[in-house]
């Protein structure tokens, strides 16, 4: 049958949503179900495929029921990669949701200074943190690290010139390059040295009378290995230092503390970025950090103070939110509880303790304990991988794609890892999530 025909057969809209079932259910919400189920049917029409009206109705219900829900919802990260872009990047820990809940259902001192009676700072909320755990003398924050490094450059280097390394214009997730950041912002970009070769050098040799910043970026998701070499961070603070410019550097996930060995990870920690010299760091605040989306500029007071004073801080500031979890998760560093932050722990994690609780994933599920390696995500230690456990599981007559798909369209979706065989990744996964796992793998036996 031509698809002409089959389209004639498509239910009309009026005998969905008068349908008996739908009775008690909300027309707004309806409608919307039943007009994607059209639709997809009428897709699979044009393709020669006959219209069922009953799988259409049960569509429509399935429809109505994921809008109801809403469709941001929890995850299971069986992936292995604890800063996971596409799953949320860092999960939170449990204190900051408390902490949240507590200063958003109801009023707070966002701007309020509860001593003197009068309008206050936001920011003090985690800048006092932020000098503790880095060292540096002040410190603001922005709704995310791309609007960091624009505000940065927008602050101290518009209408003039700012030196970046060829090797540093980097494109992140998003077709985020640092090339239209620095256009945006009115700076003007002057590459200095090779792709793969920048010399201290290269900096000195570039300052003119309309130099205002040196930048240095870190690279995020690749590396330049064999025949390479780059300034140093002191490199590029003392050149920019020597010019009498402002030297700023986008330290990209950031990490307060060490958690990795140099030979999986040489990044360096945000308190050795601000004592190599640099006048103004930035990072993200939900990578290494494991806190939520936010851009955390730290340095010099005087220049902190000027990046305040910007007009686009009103439209990129965070609100209070942002700073509850923020303040929480600094607490935790500030007392000794970093381990209590999922993305630390995960990344921290040793291959033991994955190996425990890999073996009782397997005993549960019947599936079988297979060594593999993880990597961090979020653009953080983009070579690096680590040791992990996964436990890989089938399914007798159902083929790997479609256990995936089954699994990724539980109640609570499953990601698991895809190869030849489908296996979940122990490193991110916790024992409470086991039961899920059970109930999807059950439902098709």
């Amino acid at each position: 049958m031509d698809s002409i025909n089959l389209l004639k057969k498509l239910p009309k809209m009026d005998k969905i949503l008068n349908d008996e079932r739908f009775s008690d259910l909300n027309r707004i919400i309806l409608k919307e179900a039943a007009a994607r189920a059209v639709a997809s049917a009428r897709a699979d029409a044009e393709k020669g495929k006959e219209p069922d009206v009953e799988k259409i109705l049960t569509e429509t219900s399935i429809i109505y029921r994921d809008i109801e829900k809403g469709s941001l919802r929890r995850v299971i990260n069986a992936t292995g990669v604890p800063i996971h872009t596409n799953l949320g990047r860092s999960p939170l820990p449990e204190c900051a949701a408390d902490e949240l809940k507590k200063v958003v259902c109801g009023y707070s001192n966002l701007e309020y200074d509860t001593h003197t009676g009068k309008r206050g700072d936001r920011y003090h909320h985690v800048s006092e943190y932020l000098r503790m755990l880095t060292g540096a003398e002040d410190a603001v924050v922005v709704n995310n690290n791309a609007s960091a490094v624009f505000l940065v450059l927008n602050t101290f280097a518009k209408g003039k010139e700012a030196v970046v390394s060829r090797g540093e214009l980097v494109e992140i997730g998003g077709s985020f390059r640092v090339p239209d950041v620095m256009k945006q912002s009115g700076a003007k970009m002057v590459e200095v040295g090779t792709t793969n070769k920048t010399r201290k050098a290269d900096y000195d040799n570039a300052v003119t009378p309309k130099t205002a910043v040196m930048m240095k970026v870190h690279r995020s998701n690749y590396e330049i290995v064999g025949f390479s070499e780059e300034a140093t961070l002191s490199d590029v603070a003392q050149s920019a230092c020597d010019a009498g410019c402002v030297s700023y550097y986008d330290a990209g996930s950031g990490q307060f503390i060490k958690h990795l060995p140099d030979e999986i990870c040489r990044d360096k920690t945000i308190p050795e970025d601000i004592a190599s010299g640099f006048d103004i760091v930035s990072f993200s605040g939900d990578k290494m950090t494991g806190g939520c989306q936010a851009g955390i500029i730290v340095g010099k007071k005087s220049l902190i103070h000027k990046i305040k004073k910007n007009p686009l801080m009103r439209m990129l500031r965070v609100d209070k939110m942002t700073l509850a979890v923020l303040q929480s998760v600094f607490r935790l560093y500030l007392t000794g509880r970093a381990n209590e932050i999922p993305a630390q722990r995960m990344i921290s994690e040793s291959i033991e303790s994955i190996g425990l609780r890999a073996s009782k994933l397997a005993a549960l599920t019947g599936g079988e304990i297979i060594a593999t390696k993880s990597t961090v995500g979020g653009g953080s230690c983009p070579l690096a991988e680590m040791k992990s456990f996964g436990v890989a599981v089938s399914v007798k007559g159902v083929s790997e794609s479609a256990l995936d798909r089954h699994l990724r369209r539980w109640e609570t979706p499953i990601i698991a890892r895809v190869g030849e065989r489908v296996y979940f990744d122990v490193r991110t996964l916790d024992e409470k999530d086991f039961g899920i796992i059970l109930d999807a793998l059950g439902a098709l036996k």
